[in-house]
């Protein structure tokens, strides 16, 4: 499969999205699409699978017709229809008008694909509008499974999922060898499942080939590679201009006195001529001028660890004794007990609904109906960032929201100048603004508020990467302690110096970072494989000498030879499997 397009351009309403593009896929790219919010990746995506059309440009398909398979991110169920409805739906749908048997048993690929991505057949009948986040991208996931198709497009495919969800996911694209297009903010899926790393800007869509860390790495070479060339670009302007204006002030002198004098007026003539190829020099380095870089501003580190530095906080500041939490009848943490120390950057993680979210709330004294006891300590000062972006005063701008804290405006300014509302953007409404942008003012707000406990539940939701890394980068230099939810795996990975796992209503705490926490999580999957592994060899083992056995027993009794022939035959196959699961369950 090869699949190009160039010249390719798009406008919303007067609005230029982007201008002459080109790029090209083929058989083997896993492509990783990434860009700010905003500048355009869905627009892309929906003009290379015909679901908009193209303003100019070419899009061109080898062979002419491909099966695309695009898993939106924000899918569409209909009202009323069960999960096991949605995905027989799709199946008929994607088949067209051929005979069902052609593509296999509907009902059996249907029931097949729900159980490989991790949907259990006690919610096939539950409406698929009512599902979880997590449970919807499931469900559009397990189309990939009814269909067959020479192309697949995923946008933000990890949204929601889990940690057994990030793992199968990431399996599962890594074993495809069909092409593939993910938009996608996850850094950690990016890592370890793309091969090219696709980059659009306002400007261009830049190819850069590896993963997201290699791509990081090239980004970076670049980026100095275009500072000096820029730098020795303004200092050979500086030098023209200098010359210029030397020559200039030396040819009016010397025109001026020479006279009638020959030998003046040729060296006059002849400074003409170098001064005019001087200006044609610079006009043409004017016209070619390198774009300044744009130097990131401050991370800001005094004013982010203006209230926490200096002074001196007890090694414990949160111990929780046998908490208990339920809603009604159902129990989500039972008899939970750690300690939140000095120092401590905690991942609170665990799969949807497990509880982290609860969790937190708790910690923050928003919920008092529970059972066991919580101690915190007099010197903490706990501020809590919510998914609901609830300390922020929508009809203000971004800078009023900020003064609101206490901060001076040049503190404010600066801060904000660190996680990307520069100039004149801070003094935009706040209800205006995307959700990555509210939820950059709301973290602002909360380094601002003195707290020397941050408590943050999904930080980088709606973000863009280069506003993770903003977020990342304040938070590894704040002095204080986290606690923080997030699904975005390459910020726990950077931030996480320990790991509280909430499962099955408990909580495990794993005294390392977050590779650490994925070293035990695999060996402990591989030991629960190899355990039902065991346990179904055991289970064929018994069976096969239980037939055996029979078998045995039938040899002994029947006169017929024409059967004793089958029996015998039948009893031999059974020895010899009875003999190849045995040594099976030996290698486990």
């Amino acid at each position: 499969m090869n699949l190009n397009f160039s010249g390719l351009s798009k406008e919303y309403e007067g609005r230029t999205i982007f201008h002459n593009i080109r790029g090209q896929i083929n058989n083997g790219d896993k492509i990783g699409l990434i860009g700010a919010n905003g500048v355009g990746k869905t627009t892309l995506v929906k003009l290379l699978t015909g679901r908009e059309d193209k303003d100019a440009g070419k899009i061109n398909y080898s062979p002419s017709y491909i099966k695309t398979l695009y898993i939106e991110q924000y899918p569409e169920f209909d009202g009323g229809i069960s999960v096991y409805e949605d995905i027989s739906k799709f199946l008929s749908q994607w088949n067209g008008n051929r005979n069902p048997s052609d593509a296999g048993d509907i009902d059996a690929m249907a029931k097949k694909a729900l159980s490989r991505v991790g949907l259990g057949e006690e919610i096939w009948g539950q409406q698929a509008i009512s599902l979880s986040g997590g449970e919807k991208t499931k469900l559009v996931l397990a189309r990939i499974f009814v269909c067959d198709f020479d192309f697949l497009i995923l946008d933000e495919p990890t949204n929601h999922l889990d940690m057994e969800g990030y793992e199968w996911l990431e399996g599962f694209m890594n074993s495809l060898d069909k092409p593939i297009l993910a938009i996608s903010h996850d850094r950690f899926f990016l890592d370890n499942v793309v091969n090219r790393i696709w980059e659009l800007t306002q400007k261009e869509l830049k190819a850069y080939q590896g993963n997201y860390t290699r791509y990081r790495n090239q980004k970076e070479i670049e980026e100095k590679s275009i500072a000096r060339e820029y730098d020795k670009q303004q200092t050979r302007i500086q030098q023209l201009k200098v010359m210029i204006s030397d020559r200039e002030n030396w040819y009016h002198k010397a025109h001026k006195s020479a006279g009638q004098n020959d030998y003046l007026r040729a060296r006059a003539k002849k400074q003409a001529g170098i001064l005019k190829a001087k200006k044609s020099q610079l006009e043409r380095l004017e016209k070619e001028k390198i774009e300044k870089p744009r130097k990131e501003p401050s991370p800001a580190f005094d004013v982010i660890n203006k209230y926490v530095s200096g002074r001196r906080f007890p090694r414990s500041l949160i111990q929780g004794k046998n908490i208990s939490k339920s809603y009604g009848q159902n129990q989500i943490l039972k008899d939970i007990s750690f300690n939140i120390m000095r120092g401590d950057k905690i991942a609170v993680i665990g799969g949807n609904g497990s509880g982290k979210t609860t969790f937190l709330k708790i910690l923050c004294g928003l919920y008092h109906d529970y059972g066991g006891s919580l101690r915190i300590s007099p010197s903490v000062s706990i501020a809590y960032f919510s998914q609901e972006l609830e300390n922020l005063s929508y009809e203000d701008n971004i800078l009023d929201n900020l003064l609101t804290e206490g901060a001076s405006v040049q503190e404010s300014r600066l801060l904000l100048a660190s996680l990307l509302f520069r100039g004149d953007d801070v003094y935009q409404k706040v209800a205006n603004l995307s959700m990555g942008e509210k939820g950059r003012v709301a973290f602002a707000k909360l380094i601002l508020s003195g707290a020397n406990l941050l408590v943050l539940d999904e930080p980088t939701n709606y973000m863009d990467i280069q506003s993770r890394e903003k977020v990342e980068g304040a938070l590894e230099e704040f002095q204080g302690s986290i606690v923080f939810v997030s699904h975005d795996r390459y910020f726990t990975k950077r931030l996480a110096s320990r790991i509280f796992l909430i499962e099955d209503k408990k909580l495990r705490v794993f005294e390392g970072d977050y590779e650490y926490y994925l070293s035990k999580f695999r060996k402990k999957k591989i030991d629960e494989d190899k355990a039902k592994q065991r346990k179904n060899l055991g289970e064929s083992i018994m069976k096969l000498e239980l037939e055996l056995a029979y078998l045995g027993g039938k040899l002994d009794q029947t006169l017929d030879e024409e059967e004793k022939e089958e029996l015998n035959k039948r009893y031999l196959e059974v020895a010899k499997e009875l003999n190849k699961k045995r040594k099976q369950d030996k290698r486990v």
